[in-house]
């Protein structure tokens, strides 16, 4: 095709696949990603063809990756991963796509290549023949508008968005009555596919490719620059830049065909688009490169939507000459999920296999599929080998069948391409700590005051786990966190235990959770200081969020973080008006600065004057919560507590307590605020010997001598109090007996509302003091003397028994 065609009328689908398959200078061959026929197809016609020039769909800028990735020693699955950082907010998307305007938006797209994929097969196969090979398409920098930018999305994967969502699709997939554009694929191309030769099989995907595209269309109305769907999403920006590459291979092909292998939406329409070279500046901030990758990840970035172990087992079924692969492929699968089945103990026969099978058959049959899809093998494990009602009792056979259909494949990438850099430091580190490797889980104990080589391993050990990178099994001890065990100054739990446990076991799935922390950084430091700095972003309002941050960068020894860290923590401090995020921050820097040797920032002196501010801003906001409502009532009380302590342990710079004592004692004085604030307030007054003990019994006298709603607020008022000093009672003859007095003047009523509050305050005291507490008030209300057991009954007692046994009686006569 020596110029580029005019485009035929919508409705010719003849003359236009016609024209298509009539081009000697390209061979357009459309695919459906991830199609073992597709791929198989196009291995056989570039091996027959020997075309001088192979290109395939891909970003251009991995063009120089393919060497490795046709490489001898190169297994697949593998991905190309593009990664660009956008430091100077080229996109606009900082601050949208990052948690703030000063942190770079990061986005990325995927490129998976597996066995069974056409473009893979293309290129091993152009490179078996000695062909030009190349990617076509645009890099990531040009799709980022396009794509990422116009839908608010970080990251793109590879697919047949457009096929699938056709008109034309649609009205085949109603009158064939599919459930799914995947189910529709594997019955009309896939199972019979193979069977026809390869310019048959091109035309049927042609043929269904241009009704998709043009169907109810005007051909040749939409080009890049119009209001047009394809224009938007930058389907026809993509084209041009494609179509650019094609014609300059073809100009040096020296009359050799070129295949061009691409979605089929895109071979129907690139014979008759006009080229245009995308601009793209070279930047510093895009990494493009080739990794190991597993069928797991492939099946995650789709959704579930993709099932590679499925299609793997199709490909190698034809690849080894099977008469019907896609019936070697399910019954040998259907054998497997048996084998699973087993092993989670579910009852499942080698009878029920067979029956499997047949099941599967007949469906393939009865739906009028050419072999056994995939469909039917998932719809004949159900029928043969789930026993009762598969909505109830068909969950264990539905996952097996699933880890089968997706498979246990890693791919490898030849040692001459290199490596990640963040997977080299993963691994560098892992052998520098000892870490096994091997899958099987082991139990690590660092002792963290004494070995500086233990809290180097817990700092990698606590970025793994900050990056949810997946090392870790199972301690079975029932904590929070299944795989530690340790002191967690964050939390504020444990801090008396001297060492860590960690259950570390390496799954197949680490490598693939590193490749998506790629574009984070080259080490695993730089990844999880990454992380801390979008999570500080993200808390610059709360106080409490970002000191717990301060922690965390501190445990995984990221002292290079730490400093500016601080400072957004500071910023933080200075915009939160929340007492309680105040007094949690406060907490986090005591342990920051005190927490033993545990911690690199023990000692630090900067944290001396954070401190100081801290608790005074804290003590300022504190007379805010004096009303606080019962639901925040206990939050506030814990954190009253926790001045009160830090005023009086923490010694390396000085806390303001006047300051402290003043707003407690503005609390204590509004007869308004909350009856067990007022009463906490009293207690730290007392301990400082800022409020006499008198006091305190007037201020409880005002609730209980007051109205009944007052009255019953006296409860809380104690409870409040024996929360923050119960030695204030213990010693204090004098609020015991006022307390005495007003409770043998209260209605009966008012009495037992008032009890349930009572006993609650009471429970903040020990056996011991409890037993203290009654010998006292046993005096005080003249019941100190013991009873003689000799004694004789009192005469009301002895009526009171009598009159009792003469009603139980009447009441059981007859029945006995």
């Amino acid at each position: 095709m020596a110029k580029r065609p005019k485009l035929p009328e919508a409705a010719a689908v003849g003359e236009g696949v016609d024209l298509l398959l009539a081009d000697e200078a390209v061979v357009w061959f459309p695919v459906k990603h991830y199609s073992p026929a597709c791929a198989l197809h196009v291995e056989r016609l570039i091996a027959a063809l020997n075309p001088a020039a192979v290109l395939v769909e891909g970003p251009d800028d991995a063009t120089a990756l393919i060497p490795w990735i046709v490489h001898a020693d190169t297994a697949p699955p593998l991905t190309i991963f593009s990664a660009y950082a956008d430091h100077k907010n080229v996109y606009g998307m900082n601050g949208v796509l990052s948690p703030a305007e000063d942190m770079p938006a990061r986005f990325r797209s995927w490129w998976p290549l597996t066995a069974f994929c056409a473009e893979f097969t293309a290129l091993r196969a152009g490179h078996a023949v000695g062909a030009e090979l190349a990617f076509i398409d645009l890099p990531l920098p040009a799709r980022i508008p396009l794509h990422h930018a116009r839908r608010g999305e970080e990251t793109e994967v590879v697919g047949d968005h457009h096929l699938a969502t056709s008109a034309y699709f649609e009205a085949l997939r109603r009158k064939q009555r599919r459930r799914s554009f995947e189910e529709f694929w594997q019955a009309n191309f896939e199972a019979g596919g193979l069977r026809a030769d390869s310019k048959r099989f091109r035309r049927a995907v042609l043929t269904f490719a241009w009704c998709a595209r043009y169907a109810g269309t005007e051909p040749g109305a939409a080009k890049p620059g119009d209001d047009h769907p394809l224009d938007r999403d930058g389907t026809l920006t993509r084209e041009a830049h494609m179509r650019w590459h094609i014609d300059r291979a073809v100009k040096t092909a020296a009359g050799r065909p070129v295949v061009v292998v691409t979605g089929a939406f895109h071979s129907v329409a690139l014979p008759f688009t006009k080229a245009a070279k995308a601009k793209v500046k070279a930047d510093k901030q895009l990494e493009t490169l080739v990794t190991p990758y597993s069928f797991a990840a492939l099946a995650r970035l789709y959704s579930m939507a993709r099932t590679p172990g499925y299609e793997q087992a199709v490909y190698t079924a034809a690849a080894v000459g099977e008469a019907r692969p896609y019936d070697a492929a399910a019954m040998r699968l259907l054998v497997e999920v048996m084998r699973r089945a087993r092993e989670r103990n579910e009852g499942v026969s080698t009878a029920d296999a067979i029956g499997a099978w047949h099941a599967a058959r007949a469906l393939a049959s009865l739906r009028g599929n050419a072999e056994v899809t995939a469909f039917d093998l998932l719809d004949a494990a159900q029928m043969g080998y789930v026993k009762g009602d598969h909505r109830l009792v068909g969950g264990a056979i539905r996952k097996a069948t699933h880890e089968v259909l997706i498979g246990h494949a890693h791919g490898h990438l030849t040692p001459e391409a290199g490596i990640l850099p963040i997977l080299g430091d993963f691994y560098a580190q892992a052998k520098a700590h000892r870490l096994d490797l091997t899958g099987v889980e082991k139990t690590v104990r660092l002792d963290l005051h004494r070995q500086r080589k233990h809290r180097e391993k817990s700092a990698f050990l606590h970025q793994c786990d900050l990056l949810a990178v997946p090392v870790f099994g199972a301690l079975g001890h029932g904590g929070d966190i299944p795989h530690f065990k340790g002191p967690d100054p964050i939390a504020g739990t444990d801090l008396h235990l001297i060492s860590e446990t960690w259950a570390v076991r390496w799954r197949e799935t680490v490598d693939d959770r590193l490749v998506e922390l790629a574009d984070r950084g080259a080490s695993l430091a730089e990844a999880a200081g990454a992380e801390l700095r979008g999570q500080a972003a993200n808390a610059r309002d709360d106080a409490a969020a970002s000191t717990a941050l301060l922690l965390r960068c501190a445990r995984m020894l990221l002292l290079d973080l730490f400093d500016d860290l601080l400072d957004a923590v500071e910023q933080a401090i200075e915009a939160d008006a929340s007492f309680t995020h105040l007094v949690d921050a406060l907490n986090h820097f005591v342990v920051l600065h005190a927490y033993r040797d545990a911690l690199a920032t023990k000692g630090h002196d900067r944290l001396l004057g954070t401190i100081a501010a801290l608790f005074i801003k804290a003590v300022r906001v504190l007379p805010g919560v004096a009303h606080t409502d019962a639901d925040g009532l206990p939050g506030v009380l814990d954190r009253v507590r926790t001045l009160a302590r830090f005023a009086v342990t923490f010694d390396a710079v000085a806390l303001d307590r006047a300051l402290l004592l003043d707003a407690l004692a503005r609390i204590a004085e509004d007869d308004e605020a909350t009856a067990a604030l007022r009463g906490a307030a009293y207690g730290v007054l007392h301990g400082f010997g800022a409020a006499r003990e008198r006091v305190i019994a007037a201020a409880l006298l005002g609730y209980l001598r007051s109205t009944e709603t007052r009255a019953l607020q006296a409860g809380g008022f104690l409870d409040g109090l024996f929360q923050s000093a119960r030695s204030v009672f213990l010693r204090s003859p004098r609020l015991m007996q006022a307390i005495n007095d007003a409770l043998a003047t209260l209605e009966w009523q008012t009495f037992k509302t008032l009890l349930p509050d009572l006993r609650r305050a009471f429970t903040q005291f020990i056996p011991s003091e409890l037993d203290r507490i009654s010998v006292r008030v046993a005096a005080e209300i003249g019941l100190d003397e013991r009873p003689d057991p000799d004694a004789p009954l009192p005469e009301p007692l002895v009526r009171l028994a009598a009159a009792a046994d003469a009603r139980v009686a009447a009441a059981l006569e007859g029945w006995l």
